[in-house]
């Protein structure tokens, strides 16, 4: 599955530099022997990988917030207001 869009946000494919730099990583940790230092790498990268989580979590939650705070600004402006039906109660 393949996602271009979330949220009404275009998701961008990573530059073709990223791409190269991780898997020249991934080469580097395939091809080490060194079992306790992959160990620490590992166990560093899944703490990091929580960190962003709950990060991208709070920025998603206060998007929501804000786009939901814009419909509602902009279903209220829609609505026409005559103060002298409101002070009548004329609906």
């Amino acid at each position: 599955m393949d996602i271009k869009k979330f949220l009404n946000i275009d998701i961008e494919p990573a530059p073709l530099e990223m791409k190269l730099d991780v898997e020249m990583r991934c080469r580097e940790i395939m091809a080490s022997d060194n079992v306790i230092d992959i160990k620490r790498y590992c166990t560093h990268l899944v703490r990091h990988k929580l960190e962003q989580d709950m990060f991208l979590a709070s920025m998603l939650g206060r998007l929501i917030e804000l786009e939901a705070n814009l419909v509602v600004k902009e279903l209220r402006k829609e609505k026409p207001r005559n103060p002298i039906k409101k002070f009548f109660h004329i609906p």
